[in-house]
């Protein structure tokens, strides 16, 4: 039914060879499986998207598509001027790109009633996650999401079908608001936060010790020395031995060539790592001319985590000291209990984690968090992104923690990792001494 509808109505318009090859039967058998609900995601929920509402949700996702690679097309052909034959060198990673979960709920922001610009910085991230053809350099992601909203608000005001769901989808999301504040103090109780955070973090954990030592706690605040760390510009790749013995054994690898070459590599690692001036991580940390974002790399044990819970407790004591809740509250997310909760669909993203998710230990008002981090009041803590084992989960998350720098540039954030694992050329890296 869908393959027909869209043959009338492609018909009826003069689109490029993009959309003739990507949108094929390949593509109509993924929309009826589960293109449409990733595509949706944040804007619907399931009422909405109820089976006899799905039909005009998938046309309009076939029709919102269409403009998105009408617009893409167009920018390679007029503003990078690429033949046609060089633009077809494009169509694999463009397919490839346009089924990127992250991407494909971008593109379906535009429906919402609310949105008045995309996350267009996010979408040339992805580009470069998903490791694609390189883009020409006058390429430019926000000329085309700017096109492609308006085209969106476009096919909204051609169908009565989309409208009537929009209208539904108002009443949801004031009812979801509705019970949200209902659900969780309209205030923001910092002082109950601060006592959470020192009950929390204030002392040492030891659990590994004997019981006779945990039972004297020992105070973090005062027992804590800061590390020292240096600079790194380029993290040296760690291939696990059992992948380079297999490569041995097949024949695809020397291995005096193998070794030689890894020697080689981590002897210039070391050496540029080594001329780097060692600094203490809080001079690091609270470096007004350095960037907002950094992380800090280290071995398990190291102090990552410690440092993290530190530096809450910092807030803590100078709130209390200076008696001002409007200095920069600490928010810290482990990242392990995030995607435990978000696997489980307790949340979508950080601030829903904050609001009401369970693996948090405090819950505030995501409405007021928001105003928090718009004004840039906050520092946000990723702690332990190596804790993401599986690597496509682990990419989801560094490309949510770049949507979020995005959306609150203003913030101050910090992510802890081991070294392997890390991938990330746009945040400062520093590694443990």
């Amino acid at each position: 039914m869908i393959v027909e509808w869209f043959t009338l109505w492609i018909g009826q318009k003069a689109v490029g060879f993009l959309v003739k090859t990507i949108i094929s039967e390949e593509f109509f058998k993924d929309l009826v499986k589960d293109y449409a609900k990733d595509f949706f995601k944040n804007i619907f929920n399931n009422a909405v998207t109820a089976p006899f509402k799905q039909e005009p949700l998938q046309k309009a996702v076939v029709m919102a598509l269409t403009e998105f690679l009408q617009a893409m097309q167009e920018q390679l052909k007029v503003r990078c001027r690429l033949s046609e034959a060089e633009i077809q060198n494009y169509t694999e990673d463009i397919n490839k790109f346009i089924r990127d979960k992250s991407v494909k709920e971008i593109l379906g922001q535009a429906f919402d009633i609310k949105c008045d610009s995309l996350d267009f910085k996010t979408l040339a991230d992805s580009w470069k996650r998903l490791q694609l053809k390189l883009l020409p350099p006058k390429f430019n992601w926000q000329t085309i999401t700017e096109q492609y909203l308006i085209q969106v608000q476009d096919i909204l005001s051609d169908s009565e079908e989309l409208r009537y769901i929009l209208e539904l989808q108002k009443l949801s999301s004031i009812d979801k608001t509705l019970k949200e504040n209902a659900d969780i103090p309209k205030d923001f109780n910092l002082p109950q936060y601060l006592e959470t955070i020192r009950e929390r973090y204030g002392n040492l954990k030891l659990d590994s010790l004997e019981t006779t030592a945990r039972e004297h706690p020992v105070n973090l605040w005062q027992m804590f020395i800061p590390q020292n760390v240096r600079q790194v510009y380029q993290v040296l790749p760690e291939l696990p031995k059992e992948y380079l013995r297999r490569l041995q054994e097949s024949k695809q690898l020397d291995a005096e060539f193998a070794i030689e070459k890894l020697q080689e590599e981590t002897e210039r690692y070391q050496r540029n790592y080594f001329e780097q001036p060692i600094r203490s991580v809080l001079d690091v940390i609270r470096d007004k001319q350095r960037k907002n974002y950094l992380i800090i790399l280290g071995d398990p044990g190291s102090g990552k985590s410690t440092l993290l819970q530190y530096l809450a407790l910092d807030w803590v004591e100078k709130t209390l000291e200076q008696n001002d809740f409007n200095l920069p509250i600490p928010l810290l997310i482990e990242l392990r209990n995030y995607m435990r909760d978000r696997d489980a669909g307790s949340c979508n993203n950080f601030l829903q984690f904050y609001h009401n998710s369970p693996n948090c230990f405090y819950h505030l008002n995501q409405h007021k968090l928001h105003q928090q981090l718009k004004a840039g009041n906050a520092l946000v803590m990723f702690d332990g992104l190596d804790e993401i084992f599986e690597s496509a989960k682990r990419e989801e998350v560094i490309t949510c923690i770049h949507r979020f720098t995005n959306e609150y540039p203003d913030v101050q954030v910090i992510v802890t990792s081991r070294i392997i694992g890390k991938r990330s050329q746009e945040l400062s890296c520093y590694c443990k001494k």
